[in-house]
């Protein structure tokens, strides 16, 4: 497809990309999701600024992200070695001053993909664990996960229309310095749960987000969430598949110029299943760090990377392009 040519085009050796449009050039956090392939089959919102927008806004965001998990335990084996694409265009309007919905809208595409060996380069340059990727095909796809009283296999390139996402939000409290929100929102089936592209079921969350400035006119600012999903039950993911998740981040950023700042960012989750293996019962973690340059008030350039901080529970590695704009109400 024309998008996942696009995304290529942007990555340079062995990088992961993501790509995101907002609409806003003002603060806000960095768009990372956990693509893990079982992860993303869950509603597990991005952070995003508690800051209410004016008018309608758009955000274009794309990622690539490079998976290699081999485990077994306890009758239970889970096969993680590809690449996962994603596309998402969101629509954001804001309303009654304090309110806006967002429609999410996410292509997927799983592949054998072209980052493994850019992903070892890395390893060895900065003496990092390889996991044993050199004794595996480079740029393989298989997913796969056997026990819990399910088969899973994906071994083929698929890609396609994901699981379709809206949400209802509304700024409870607003001033210069701190803004906090509340949302409720829904994660469709609207995904290929043959090809992976989704769940096969319908997830509900609700979260706070909170946005602020230290001190009130000064160089820092701050984002963070925190929020519950109440998921369906998935064909994919077994007998022990947890149904209600646990949701939190946060994302800081530092104003060196006008222009210029330094962003670092935590994510995390509680994990999709009750488990043997680690990857899929342990509390996901992801660490961004991205530098912002802001052409003008109507738009920025982030670009950075992230890495899984607990192992084997994201993708390897990020390397991330993130473009926001602003449109005028």
């Amino acid at each position: 497809m024309a998008v996942i040519r696009f995304l290529k085009i942007w990555v340079v050796g062995g990088s992961a990309l993501i790509c995101s449009t907002v609409v806003c050039a003002a603060t806000a956090p960095l768009a990372v999701s956990n693509l893990s392939p079982f992860s993303l089959l869950r509603a597990l919102p991005e952070q995003r600024t508690a800051r209410a927008p004016v008018g309608l806004q758009w955000e274009l965001s794309g990622m690539i992200a490079n998976h290699f998990v081999i485990q077994s335990a306890a009758a239970e084996m889970l096969y993680l070695d590809g690449q996962t694409d994603r596309l998402a265009l969101s629509l954001r309007y804001g309303f009654a001053n304090d309110w806006d919905i967002e429609l999410t809208l996410p292509w997927l595409h799983h592949s054998g993909g072209f980052t493994d060996a850019g992903i070892e380069r890395w390893h060895k340059v900065f003496g990092l664990p390889n996991g044993d990727r050199d004794r595996y095909p480079k740029n393989h796809l298989r997913y796969e996960l056997n026990g819990q009283g399910q088969v899973s296999r994906l071994e083929r390139s698929t890609q396609g229309l994901g699981d379709i996402e809206v949400a209802l939000s509304r700024e409870l409290l607003g001033s210069d310095s701190a803004h906090l929100a509340a949302s409720i929102g829904m994660k469709s089936a609207t995904g290929s749960t043959q090809q992976w592209l989704g769940s096969g079921t319908t997830d509900i969350f609700a979260l706070l987000r909170f946005s602020g400035r230290y001190p009130d006119d000064g160089p820092l600012y701050w984002h963070g969430q925190i929020g519950t999903t109440w998921a369906g039950e998935s064909p994919l993911l077994g007998d022990a598949q947890r149904r209600t998740l646990w949701f939190t981040g946060l994302s800081v950023e530092w104003s060196l110029t006008s222009a210029w700042s330094a962003l670092l960012q935590y994510d995390a989750h509680s994990g999709i299943s009750r488990s043997h293996l680690a990857p899929l019962d342990q509390t996901a973690g992801m660490l961004s760090m991205g530098l912002r340059w802001r052409a003008s008030e109507k738009w920025s350039v982030d670009f950075g990377f992230s890495e899984d901080v607990v192992v084997e529970t994201a993708p390897d590695i990020n390397f991330l392009l993130n473009v926001r704009v602003a449109l005028d109400p």
